[in-house]
């Protein structure tokens, strides 16, 4: 049971992590004034559509 939760709690730490160091990139790529056209995968996301 000890090596799950290490392994979780590294997973948690990782992610964490990540996410601390893609937020600001996020966040400048939101804030910039060009159009980045419809391959933007961040403004132009591609949600599938169910039939």
């Amino acid at each position: 049971m000890r090596s799950l939760a290490y392994v979780t709690g590294l997973v948690l730490v990782a992610l964490a992590v990540a996410a601390i160091a893609v937020t600001p990139l996020l966040l400048v790529h939101a804030r910039t004034t060009h159009d980045h056209g419809p391959a933007c995968w961040w403004c132009h996301p591609r949600i599938s559509r169910r039939r």
